[in-house]
């Protein structure tokens, strides 16, 4: 044999020899991985946190393995808990139609503890999870690594992810109430990571350069379930920063005073009956790797709101409702939203009065539009700016038009705000059903021309001036029993009854015109809408008595 055709022979042979490790070796891998199928993939879940103690079963799997990574195909999949599992762990029932995963590397697998794949791809998938009551559920959180179940995977870095259909509800151990619902998500993403670091932070989720999707609805369950909000219609899209729930509700799922029978103190019902909720300018990364509510613009439309309040309910002499700084300030997690629209709102207040009234008082609004900026309790955004604007406009009971600017100094220890606008021209007897269960009076006549305000105010009392312009103003008093610390309202009515002389029009026939002085202390039980009111309340009736502020100053010292 020539010394050519040997060295071809030996090319030839090796060369045969690496075609067939190609084919062989995958066709091995491929029988031994479908033989162990089921354990093997079993384990792979099983391993961690979540999932130990629990039994895993496939419908049909299988495995197709070549040198570029392995092709995983599931169906029928189903996760349940095994009877190991102790009472206060948490406890998933899935189940899968169908599971596509490619680029799976076995390198990453057993080198890094780490899942890697190039996409997967998942059909009709059911998620059930049985939590512990919430508080339970927070002391566990606090335990020892050392009581897991198992070990968390380093990282999981998919390149794409599509689900079509995924469905998940968190069902309270306690009393085997759903908790939380998500019905028929679908969504789309492209580099997903999640980190053992993720899991162990308060802030991070995950990460993920694009995601989109759409949700047919979320619920949420509350406040010893009596209460539900929904979301409905729920599309996103982190490339256009857009979220748009076009369905939004509140419901008490009991009737008003069954409702209110349930607690010892006054509180408030209410219903949020419809509503959409349209982000603009979201910054989805920020919240997925940080924990950041990030948004331009978030417009809320067509809101019906309706709040209700049985005053035969004693006081909670406990009760102290924060202040508006406050609120922003205790936003659980770092917030900056750069401006919040509400379009053609309505809200209405009922309240049933403390006495024989055979109805309850009123007070609605419609046609309502606010535009609120610089909502912030972010540090760095604060130093830029820390004032936030209100500006908002509607029509009072269905008439007099409404508007009003708000600027709340957020950094301000005392919560001091600013407070000016005016109501416009509207009949004084449309009020009646604002005023007349809960103060037992009535006007009969008048018509408020216009009344305009400006009040600085803070958490402990407020100051300024009203201008009430009206005209033939007639009252009728209903009832002259009134008793001492009732409602605004009342307290007007007891005020009304008991002044000698009440302005029948300002400015007089004479042309007069009357300022009125603004002050009231606030009542820290109360909400900020209540002291709004009060400060409002005491300028409109030292404009019809006379009163100065240093008279309802010494007033008040003497109560």
């Amino acid at each position: 044999m020539t010394k050519k055709k040997k060295l071809a022979y030996i090319f030839l042979s090796i060369t045969l020899f690496i075609l067939l490790l190609v084919l062989v070796i995958p066709i091995g891998i491929n029988m031994y991985l479908n033989a162990n199928a089921e354990k093997i993939v079993g384990n792979m879940i099983t391993r961690t946190n979540d999932f130990g103690g629990h039994e895993v079963d496939f419908g049909h799997i299988k495995f197709n393995y070549n040198f570029r990574g392995t092709f995983l195909e599931l169906g029928d999949v189903t996760i349940k808990p095994g009877e190991s599992i102790p009472e206060d762990k948490i406890k998933f029932d899935l189940t899968a139609e169908n599971a596509y995963l490619t680029g799976f590397s076995w390198t990453s697998f057993l080198l890094n503890n780490s899942i890697t794949l190039d996409s997967a791809y998942l059909e009709n998938l059911s998620v059930t999870s049985l939590t512990p009551p919430m508080e339970d559920l927070e002391m566990t959180d606090e335990e020892e690594d050392d009581e897991e179940f198992g070990d968390n995977y380093d990282k999981i870095s998919i390149e794409r992810i599509r689900f079509n259909r995924l469905s998940y509800y968190n069902i309270d151990s306690g009393n085997d109430s759903v908790r939380m619902s998500i019905k028929d998500l679908s969504l789309a993403a492209n580099f997903f990571q999640l980190t053992k670091e993720d899991l162990k932070s308060d802030k991070a989720l995950f990460s993920v350069d694009m995601l989109e999707g759409y949700m047919d609805e979320a619920a949420y369950h509350f406040n010893e379930y009596r209460n539900v909000v929904y979301a409905r219609d729920l599309s996103f899209n982190s490339q256009d920063r857009h979220l748009l729930i076009a369905g939004v509700e509140l419901d008490n799922k009991l009737e008003r005073y069954e409702y209110i029978n349930q607690y010892e103190h006054e509180t408030d019902w209410m219903e949020l009956e419809q509503g959409e909720i349209d982000i603009q300018g979201m910054e989805f990364h920020e919240f997925f790797e940080k924990g950041i509510i990030h948004a331009e613009t978030i417009k809320a439309k067509d809101l019906v709101i309706s709040i209700f309040r049985d005053k035969r309910k004693p006081e909670d002499p406990t009760n102290r409702p924060e202040m508006v700084h406050d609120i922003i300030r205790d936003i659980p997690i770092p917030t900056f939203i750069h401006k919040l629209e509400l379009e053609n709102g309505e809200i209405s207040y009922d309240e049933r009065p403390d006495n024989q009234a055979p109805r309850a008082g009123s007070v609605f609004f419609k046609g309502v539009n606010a535009t609120i900026s610089n909502i912030t309790n972010m540090d760095e955004m604060l130093a830029k700016n820390n004032e936030m604007d209100l500006q908002a406009e509607g029509l009072l009971m269905g008439e007099g038009a409404i508007d009003l600017n708000v600027t709340f100094f957020l950094e301000d220890e005392n919560g001091r705000f600013n407070m000016n606008g005016m109501i416009g021209q509207m009949p004084l007897p449309s009020i009646n059903k604002m005023l007349g269960p809960g103060t037992r009076i009535a006007i009969d006549e008048g018509t408020l021309n216009s009344l305009q305000f400006n009040i600085v105010a803070n958490d402990y009392e407020g100051t300024g001036d009203v201008e009430m312009r009206y005209q033939n103003l007639k009252i009728k008093i209903l009832d002259s029993d009134y008793e001492k610390n009732q409602n605004i309202f009342r307290r007007a009515g007891a005020f009304l009854a008991n002044t000698f002389v009440v302005r029948n029009d300002n400015p007089d026939s004479g042309g007069t015109m009357v300022k009125g002085d603004v002050y009231t202390k606030r009542d820290q039980t109360k909400f900020i809408f209540n002291y709004w009111w009060e400060l409002l309340l005491s300028g409109m009736m030292s404009t019809m008595s006379g009163e100065t502020e240093a008279e309802m100053r010494e007033a008040e010292r003497e109560d």
